[in-house]
Parts: C-alpha cells; structure tokens; sequence
C-alpha cells in the first residue's frame, strides 16, 4: 500500500530542491508520487514553465547490517563520546572499536559503563600515538566474560580545548553489494518515471564510507545496469552531523569528481560551490 506516514527523508529532499540550480526549483511544486501509486518514484517536482525533475533517494549503509551494529555501539558506548571526566584541554583522545565487537546476549549498557571506568582509571597515564589494549568486560553476561579490543589514539594539540570521540575500525568491505542493491531497487523506478530530469541521490548519515568511494561503487557497474546513462545526476548528501550539528552537505559528483557543492546549516545555505567552469562544463 502506498506509505501514508511522512518519510525523515522529505524535509532533506526539500532543503536540497530549495538551492538547487542556483534557486531555480526553490518554489516548485512537490508531488509526493510514492503516496499514491506503489513502486513509483519518490518525488515529481514542477516549475511553473512545465519543466519537471524526478527524484529518487537511498540510504547507503557503510557495510552489511550496520544499523543493529550501531544499536548496540550507540546504546553501550555514546557515554564516552565528549564526556568532560575524558576532555583534557591540548589533547585529542580517540576511542577505537572494531565492527562487531558486541555479539548479541551481550550487556551493551554494563559494557559501556565498564569501559568508561577503566578509561578514566588509565587515560591519564597512555601514551601519545596509537595503543591497543584488552579489557574484560561483561562479567555479568550469560555468555561469560568478553576480552574486547580497544584501540587508543592519544594526540597532543596545543592550543585546544581538548575533545574525547568514540568511532569503528574494522569495517567490512562489502559497500558494493550495497551499493548494487540501491541500483537494483531504484534505478527501474526513476528510469520509469517521464520526467525532463532524473536525479538519484545517496543519502549517507555515517562518517564513512565517503562520497567518492560510493561514486566509484556505482561507476564500476555502468556495464551492469545500462539504465544509469538515463540518469542525469547522480547528488550525495553527507548528514552524518545532521542531528548534532544541523549540517548536511550536497554533492554533485560524476567521472571528473566533484562538479557542485551545497552546505546547509540549521537549513540556511552557507556555500554554494560551482567546479564547472574548472572542468569546461556549463550549467544546463
């Protein structure tokens, strides 16, 4: 049945359509085509000259089951990011855990707790660089203790207030079978659609991978999916900060690399950024 509840994706759609060709969709007229036929494509927008743009967005996930990793990563060890018993003034300290380090059965909530104790028990006495260590944790879990890696990255920075982050290392490197699936659900749906302009935008809202590295995902696959020459953009929009920070950023990107940029903070555009006339190319 068509979706009735509105999507977190639309008000990204909106912002991004607000700036798009030098302002010239700002005040277009936006059918939600999904609401009302199954399988079509996300969105028709219309300028008052009849001219109209097809829009397909997908989330790309950094590796395979990434969301119920970041559940558990998110739920057992957000306490540590930026907490002030961490923060020391001149000093950038980086928490490194690998993908999947918490298997299921494991308490996230006593884990995260038992790594931050020992993290303020021992951060003020590792040493600068990279250090790795193993912390048993979870004593309590049906499954027994667990050994867990975690990686230490200490770095001077005289001058700053200090910051302490949490981030994964050890990434599987299975984005191109993600980046298949969205070409492979997406594509049939904004080819299908009559419209003067087809755009299909990826959606990131993780630090990695980065936009290139999806670019060079999906232009690997050209042979494969022939239907990407009736695409006419390919846009990538970064809002791995968008819920703490209010920052997304939009990019245009095809074989030369970046063609135009758009940065939006709290919804008001703060760069607009334009490489055509670098790459010999001229606005359409």
């Amino acid at each position: 049945m068509p979706v009735k509840s509105v999507r977190k994706e639309r008000p990204l759609i909106e912002l991004f359509l607000s700036a798009y060709e030098n302002d010239g969709w700002k005040n277009c007229a936006i059918d939600w085509l999904e609401d009302k036929q199954d399988g079509a494509v996300e969105v028709i927008a219309k300028k008052p000259d009849g001219t109209t743009l097809a829009l397909e967005h997908t989330l790309i996930q950094p590796f395979v089951g990434e969301k119920s990793d970041s559940e558990r990563f998110l739920r057992a060890f957000s306490r540590i990011e930026k907490n002030p018993a961490l923060t020391v003034p001149a000093r950038s300290l980086d928490v490194v855990i690998p993908v999947g380090a918490l298997p299921v059965g494991c308490p996230w909530g006593v884990v995260g707790d038992e790594v931050l104790s020992w993290l303020i028990a021992n951060h003020a006495t590792l040493p600068e660089g990279r250090s790795e260590h193993r912390i048993s944790v979870g004593e309590s879990s049906k499954n027994g203790p667990l050994a867990l890696h975690v990686g230490i990255r200490i770095t001077n920075v005289p001058g700053s207030r200090g910051h302490c982050l949490i981030s994964r290392d050890q990434v599987p490197q299975n984005l191109g079978s993600i980046v298949e699936k969205a070409l492979r659900t997406k594509l049939p749906k904004l080819v299908k659609t009559a419209a003067t302009k087809r755009i299909l935008l990826f959606e990131r809202d993780q630090m990695f991978p980065g936009d290139g590295e999806i670019y060079d995902e999906v232009a690997v696959r050209q042979a494969t999916y022939p239907d990407l020459a009736k695409i006419d953009e390919l846009w990538f929009a970064n809002t791995s900060i968008y819920a703490s920070e209010k920052w997304v950023s939009f990019e245009l990107i095809d074989g030369r690399g970046l063609v135009e940029l758009l940065v939006f903070e709290s919804g008001v555009l703060k760069q607009r950024r334009d490489d055509r006339p670098h790459l010999g190319l001229t606005r359409p």
